[in-house]
């Protein structure tokens, strides 16, 4: 897109997505500011589209409490960060609160964080935090503050027909974040903005250059954000881990012993660094558990599957009524291949893929997509 005249086109551009899901100038909108680029500048546009615009950073937890690991870089929802975002709701104009969800993080996020790897599993905990906070309490703060709509800076899209509200990819690939949003139902894609939906980064990286925002060239905010390093020894500061009455064993799948461990929650399904063992051939970490102390390890043939079994399934729409062809994903970062869901019940769910799958780790959320539309999704058990 030509950047001549850049505030005018690429406001135009971004506000058109605004448009399609049905705020009026007036409306009051709760704008979800993490202190970031894309939150700001989300933000920022609504307020040129004179939109009422009410900014709210979410208080999650305290860096200084509970372990004894230096923060770490790269990290959001720091002090500094609110002070970015109070920072551009003041220069445009428009009120800034700051929100303690601290208790309800907790809770939603970092408790399930904890015991999801202490069963042995690989935790999802940005898609937790999208379910529980950045949506669901932020749609009760706006009902509190009079806000018709919740914004927020995810790169994805909301189109709607007569069937009702559609999740569906963002238009830069590169930065599509719709996999994290599965969870969403038509109650709450009904009152969700994505102002951010037809842009590229780079394109809002321009446009914060154009509307004088001074984090134009803010550095993103990368991995977990309440972990300070490594996940390991988060669960082990402050007694998290259960105590080992003795090394476990690192077994190979033909029954061996092939050395011992200190944590099985150290370890993940697909993992080949780090093992501890020395082999003739590469090791993968098969599988891990908990019962027996137990982590089982093969070769990267034994981390091939072709279904698995998920719960807590969402859908966008209504649920199928039998058997679903789609495309699925089961990372963040893996390919949609092709797949059949057959509905258990109980908000449970086979997923048969077409092909074999490599390293299905439970813990983690399978996504499914028709076309570039968010079908729903589940965690996998």
């Amino acid at each position: 897109m030509a950047l001549e005249n850049g505030t005018s086109l690429l406001l135009e551009h971004a506000l058109a997505c605004v448009r399609q899901g049905g705020p009026a100038p007036g409306d009051r909108i709760l704008a979800a500011m993490s202190g970031g680029i894309d939150s700001s500048v989300m933000a920022a546009l609504l307020h040129r589209a004179g939109l009422g615009v009410v900014g709210v950073s979410m208080q999650l937890f305290d860096k200084t409490r509970g372990g004894s690991q230096p923060e770490a870089e790269g990290k959001c929802c720091t002090l500094d960060d609110f002070q970015d975002a109070r920072r551009v709701a003041f220069q445009c104009g428009f009120p800034h609160y700051v929100v303690d969800l601290e208790a309800r993080f907790q809770e939603a996020v970092i408790e399930p964080f904890v015991a999801g790897y202490l069963r042995g599993e690989t935790p999802s905990p940005c898609i937790r935090c999208n379910q529980h906070l950045k949506f669901r309490a932020l749609l009760d703060s706006a009902e509190e503050m009079g806000c018709a709509f919740v914004a927020t800076g995810h790169y994805a899209r909301i189109t709607r027909d007569p069937a009702g509200y559609h999740l569906r990819k963002a238009a830069d690939a590169a930065k599509d974040q719709s996999y994290f949003l599965f969870t969403h139902d038509q109650a709450s894609l009904a009152r969700t903005l994505f102002p951010l939906a037809g842009l590229a980064k780079p394109e809002v990286r321009q446009l914060a250059r154009d509307l004088g925002l001074h984090l134009a060239d803010k550095a993103e905010s990368q991995e977990i954000c309440f972990i300070p390093g490594r996940y390991d020894g988060y669960i082990e500061d402050a007694g998290r881990a259960p105590k080992q009455a003795g090394p476990g064993a690192i077994r190979h799948l033909d029954g061996r012993i092939l050395g011992s461990h200190e944590g099985y929650w150290r370890f993940t399904v697909g993992q080949r660094k780090g093992i501890g063992v020395a082999y003739a051939s590469p090791l993968f970490v098969v599988r891990v558990d908990p019962a027996t102390d137990t982590v089982w390890v093969g070769g990267e043939e034994d981390l091939l599957g072709r279904e698995l079994t998920a719960g807590e399934i969402s859908w966008c729409l209504a649920p199928p009524a039998g058997p679903l062809p789609c495309r699925a994903k089961i990372r963040s970062r893996s390919p949609e291949v092709e797949a059949v869901v057959h509905p258990l019940g109980d908000r449970r769910a086979r997923v048969v893929f077409r092909d074999p799958q490599r390293a299905i780790a439970p813990g983690q959320a399978v996504v499914f997509y028709a076309g570039d539309e968010v079908l729903g999704g589940g965690w996998i058990e």
